[in-house]
């Protein structure tokens, strides 16, 4: 009896703690999944913009519409609040999948953008920061013909490009790098191109500002040297035979090894399959074996490219500095600041093709 009296009880106090959960029906809050931030020179102060997918909205058409809310403030708070006052729900932050901010505004610098966007206790880590080419307020206002919701489309467009050849960048990765020593914070560039929105280069920061852009011909060279990779692709211009060659599914792994305090190497291991190369005589090992050095020779060149133009802009996008920390117990970062620009770096790639004709 004493058992049932006291099952009953702790039943009960479940019943009572579950009715007091704090519950928000879908349809009465605006969710902003997007948020673009921008810079207004004759005001100095910040432009946001909110997109809010429209759920319910046009269920039996092909495309989905997005509601955009614009505000300006001198303070990221003061943007949300704004917002707040011209949606007509209650604004929810927690589903937030990508931040954007404007070419202006990532050259000004984005360190108050940033630690607003930290100070918002209901996003997560995981949210894609990206630089839009032009204005964010513009991309976002646009309503592009798309069957799925803007928000979603852009986090598919990004998560999809990590599988290959873009490096991958979280807000967490951004904080990590911004806040860290001896690194320097990166980002995918997008850009509106009427009709969709596309992945057009990356951006490189010297610590809160954007100093340096890459076209999507880098994206290979830069992650060979930043991370593993599992599934990248690259374009090999073979100008002796006069030929574009597809190098596909590719693997590649990195590692750095000081020689000396003042010299590094970079080794990365490349292996992927040629498309098409049936009539490149593949099937002799010494034609293997020559295509093998060229590109991997090309791949070197790019890569020393790269990490030429990082030290004359005094950036460390691939975190030398911090694995010159991690590496020298007496590493101080005065002292590194000075000798990065200096340092020779050498990448050495080695490049194996796994197989030359996928149809046999």
């Amino acid at each position: 009896m004493r058992l049932f009296k006291k099952s009953s009880i702790i039943f009960c106090s479940l019943l009572l703690l579950t009715a007091c959960v704090k519950t928000k029906v879908i349809d009465d809050v605006e969710i902003i999944m997007l948020y673009g931030f921008d810079w207004e020179a004759s005001t100095k102060e910040y432009i946001g913009t909110g997109v809010s997918p429209l759920y319910g909205y046009s269920e039996q058409a092909d495309t989905r519409e997005n509601a955009a809310y614009t505000s300006q403030s001198s303070s990221i708070q003061g943007i949300t609040s704004q917002i707040q006052h011209k949606a007509p729900f209650q604004v929810e932050t927690g589903k937030l999948t990508s931040v954007l901010f404007g070419e202006e505004v990532a050259q000004i610098g984005i360190s108050d953008i940033l630690q607003g966007i930290n100070e918002m206790p209901d996003i997560g880590r995981m949210l894609h920061p990206l630089i839009v080419e032009g204005r964010a307020e513009n991309l976002l206002s646009e309503q592009y013909q798309l069957e799925q919701t803007l928000p979603r489309y852009i986090k598919s467009l990004i998560d999809s490009n990590i599988k290959r050849n873009l490096p991958k960048m979280t807000l967490h990765d951004l904080n990590y790098r911004y806040y860290g020593e001896g690194m320097d914070p990166f980002m995918p560039i997008i850009a509106d191109r009427e009709t969709i929105v596309d992945i057009v280069g990356l951006g490189f920061f010297n610590h809160d500002k954007l100093v340096y852009k890459t076209g999507t011909d880098s994206f290979f060279a830069f992650k060979a040297l930043y991370e593993d990779s599992n599934d990248a692709t690259y374009q090999f211009e073979w100008k002796k035979k006069n030929k574009s060659l597809s190098v596909i599914s590719i693997q590649s792994n990195q590692k750095k090894k000081w020689v000396s305090k003042n010299k590094l190497e970079i080794t990365v291991k490349i292996e992927g399959y040629i498309a098409e190369a049936e009539s490149l005589g593949l099937d002799k090992p010494q034609n293997k074996r020559k295509l093998e050095k060229q590109i991997g020779e090309k791949l070197e060149e790019e890569c020393s490219e790269l990490i030429k133009k990082f030290q004359e802009l005094d950036i460390d996008p691939l975190m030398i500095g911090a694995s010159a920390k991690s590496t020298f117990r007496d590493w101080n970062k005065k002292e590194w600041e000075e000798t990065y620009p200096t340092i020779d770096i050498q990448p050495k790639i080695y490049f194996h093709i796994k197989q030359t004709n996928l149809t046999k």
